[in-house]
């Protein structure tokens, strides 16, 4: 997603990398995975820092809310998933 946008090719590496990781982290966060320091870790190899960071907050929210809504089950599968339910149990 990140690597198609328009302002990637007008962008440095220590940018991309920084907005790429904390997205990763945030996903990651979401779906439950034990991060630790990795994330930090990886974006200070890229010298990026908290300043870099809050200016990338708006790419770094909007691109994870696109990834997490990907993730989540449409909703007729998640309204259906308790009437199948009910239906094993009552049977």
């Amino acid at each position: 997603m990140l690597h198609k946008a328009e302002r990637r090719t007008t962008t440095t590496k220590t940018v991309k990398e920084t907005e790429a990781e904390a997205i990763a982290f945030v996903i990651g966060k979401a779906v439950g995975l034990e991060t630790g320091t990795k994330s930090a870790d990886y974006i200070q190899l890229y010298h990026g820092n908290a300043s870099l960071l809050a200016e990338s907050l708006e790419v770094i929210q909007q691109t994870s809310a696109v990834i997490l809504a990907a993730l989540q089950p449409s909703v007729p599968e998640a309204a259906e998933q308790p009437e199948q339910e009910q239906l094993a149990v009552a049977s």
